[in-house]
């Protein structure tokens, strides 16, 4: 070596072989958690973002992904490519001027977006996908990962993920260790949904994960047993997706600002566009139980459109009864000899205005609800990195079964109770 160092190489980046990706991903958006240590984090995947959401522009040869797309997707649709993950393998296109999208091109346009902040952190990932998706369509998405250079080394169906991960606390066992921080505190539950606590049983069960997104609710039916955890039955009703949900409180909001002001904000590209991206905190906030208070600008006249969480149930009454409506088809289809031991909500699911409640006040007495962490998917997913590794895991996606660990092997955090949410300290 030169004593000035010509001609010396670079040292290649040394990866912490301990950190393991996992990423959930919906036609809503891509979330991602790093295990370190037996312990998930999120990642940021749009800065300052945790999410990834699947909106990309289409107002440049090279398009913008995320939040970009988001602040444009009412005032300009035209100008957005959003909700394509369902529709890989179909010959549909999004298109302005010279730019054009279709659902291939789309998708791997968000891998290569997500490889930085994750092979930046990891050289080992896995995926969790929604149990909607094709056989055919999920070859689509392996080999568009393998284009943009992600080391994914396994992909399995989200609901089944999530159960197995659990699996511990149906059956008897221990709580996952690897949940992320303050994950579970953050999912405050709706005061009204908080009923008597009901009895808790182990053993063998079938549990039912709700989950939504821009193309669809799916209720997924999951038999979780020693020796693993299989998919029953799934149901998917598109009428109720997360977009026919935001498209319908928008449509109450404005016709709630028609009445006090005789101006509709869907009159306006502007005013329409900042009331969807105020959506999201809405629903959180109506979700614990908190009135919200929404701004209605256009560049002539303003509005304050004041909600009280009720109001949003009774808005979106119909959509939650096509979800629950979807439960009942999956439960029947799984043809279970005994009723669900519990619901589980995605933390999105649980979101939805009414839902939590009408699956409550319908189910059996000894079927419990719960609403699961925003990182729940994403912790149990990288969680399961380490076998794919060993060889522990068949290296074929996962939508069938998928086995458990000795339990002996196995760690696991109780997801947080969307009707007994647990209490805070300090």
């Amino acid at each position: 070596m030169s004593m000035f160092g010509f001609g010396t190489k670079k040292a290649a980046p040394a990866f912490d072989r301990s950190k393991l990706v996992g990423i959930d991903l919906t036609a809503t958006r891509a979330r991602a958690s790093v295990a370190v240590g037996g312990r998930g984090r999120p990642l940021v995947l749009d800065d300052p973002a945790e999410d990834l959401h699947l909106f990309l522009t289409l107002d440049r040869r090279s398009p913008d992904i995320g939040s970009a797309g988001q602040a444009i997707c009412r005032k300009y649709p035209h100008l957005v490519c959003s909700n394509f993950l369902p529709f890989l393998g179909h010959a549909r296109q999004w298109q302005s001027g010279r730019a054009a999208l279709t659902p291939e091109s789309a998708l791997q346009a968000v891998f290569e977006r997500l490889r930085g902040p994750v092979t930046a952190e990891s050289e080992a990932i896995a995926l969790a996908l929604p149990a909607y998706l094709t056989a055919a369509q999920v070859k689509a998405v392996r080999e568009l990962a393998g284009r943009a250079h992600l080391p994914v080394r396994g992909t399995a169906a989200a609901a089944l993920v999530v159960a197995a991960d659990r699996a511990g606390l149906v059956l008897g066992g221990s709580a996952p260790a690897h949940t992320s921080g303050s994950a579970d505190d953050a999912d405050d539950a709706r005061p009204d949904w908080v009923v008597p606590i009901r009895a808790h049983a182990h053993g063998p069960a079938a549990i039912v994960v709700v989950d939504v997104d821009e193309f669809a609710l799916t209720a997924s039916v999951v038999g979780v047993e020693a020796g693993g955890v299989k998919m029953l039955a799934s149901a998917t009703r598109p009428r109720a997706s997360l977009k026919a949900w935001k498209d319908r409180i928008i449509d109450g909001m404005s016709d709630r600002c028609v009445r006090l002001c005789r101006r509709d904000p869907r009159d306006s590209a502007d005013a329409e566009q900042a009331l969807y991206l105020q959506l999201d905190t809405a629903l959180d906030r109506t979700r614990a139980g908190q009135p919200v208070t929404l701004t209605v600008r256009s560049e002539h006249w303003y509005q304050d459109l004041v909600h009280q969480p009720e109001e949003f149930d009774a808005y979106c009454t119909a959509l939650a009864a096509i979800g629950a409506d979807g439960l009942v088809e999956a439960v029947r289809s799984a043809n279970l000899a005994v009723p669900p031991r519990a619901i589980w909500l995605t933390h999105a699911a649980a979101r939805l205005p009414g839902l939590a409640a009408l699956l409550h006040q319908n189910s059996p007495e000894q079927t419990e609800i719960f609403a699961l962490s925003p990182t729940a998917i994403a912790d149990a997913t990288a969680a399961l990195v380490p076998r794919w590794l060993a060889g522990k895991l068949p290296p074929v996606h996962l939508d069938a079964h998928l086995p458990l660990e000795p339990a002996a092997e196995k760690p696991a955090t109780r997801p947080t109770s969307a009707a007994n949410p647990p209490a805070r300290q300090g």
